[in-house]
């Protein structure tokens, strides 16, 4: 059996499949959300500890490591899930507390769990961090409608995961610790619906929320180690064969979040 599994934003759609994946594999499993009466759904499917949670509270963060420690052992693997999509349109129409909710919640959130964590990875020199980001981060806004679609706040709180986990991971290096970020792709859950509805029926788009949790569990077992700091995307990227290619990666600093000029 593994070591324990901490999951934010696991009361439904990815966190729950990720729980439930990480639990079938034999770990100890906690799942955190804000959310009492979803996480009682999960916990009793999966037979996780459920813990509600702020993850912009640091206290309330550094309390739920600690239950989890007590009652589960060590978090060996953390997986920084929890997010809000914000809302489209212009951002100079939003309202600016709105707007930094969203960047609290996807950022803030992602660091504090992180800084929770890490601590006793660290002395125990051992231990794995997945933090959910989205091609939304990088891809091109312009000629089409994709840019107001989706809040800046959004956007911009995915990018700097990228840019924090990267610093983790070199930071963490040393002392045996590992952290990725990884997109999940386009998922059906409650959150991309009022985003997307209008594609909600194009097969082309979409990807089962259990491709991410296969991609965690296959993260938390050690198999790309190498690549710690690299940026994972579920459904595109053949992580499978990955093992294979690390020293390819790495010399091509590929996976990772770049400005490159001609």
């Amino acid at each position: 059996m593994s070591g324990a599994a901490l999951v934010t934003g696991a009361g439904r759609g990815i966190g729950a499949a990720i729980a439930a994946r990480l639990a079938a594999d034999g770990r100890p499993v906690a799942i955190a959300a804000r959310n009492v009466d979803e996480l009682a759904v999960v916990a009793e499917t999966t037979g996780a500890l459920p813990i509600p949670l702020d993850v912009t509270d640091a206290d309330a963060v550094a309390s739920a490591v600690a239950r989890v420690e007590r009652e589960l052992g060590p978090v060996e693997l953390l997986v920084s899930n929890a997010g809000l999509a914000g809302t489209g349109g212009p951002t100079w129409q939003k309202e600016p507390s709105a707007w930094w909710r969203v960047v609290e919640v996807n950022l803030l959130g992602t660091f504090l769990c992180a800084r929770a964590v890490l601590p006793g990875m660290c002395e125990r020199g051992a231990g794995r961090i997945v933090n959910v980001s989205s091609n939304s981060a990088f891809f091109p806004l312009g000629g089409d409608d994709w840019g107001g679609r989706i809040d800046s706040a959004y956007q911009a709180s995915k990018a700097a995961v990228i840019r924090l986990t990267e610093a983790l991971a070199a930071e963490a290096r040393p002392y045996g610790v590992s952290a990725f970020v990884i997109s999940p792709g386009m998922v059906k859950t409650a959150m991309t619906e009022p985003i997307f509805d209008d594609v909600w029926d194009d097969p082309e788009l979409w990807t089962p929320a259990e491709r991410t949790a296969a991609l965690v569990s296959f993260l938390g077992s050690g198999a790309l180690d190498r690549l710690s700091g690299r940026y994972i995307h579920a459904a595109r990227d053949d992580w499978e064969a990955m093992p294979g290619r690390i020293d390819e990666l790495l010399a091509g600093d590929l996976n990772t979040l770049r400005l490159r000029t001609s």
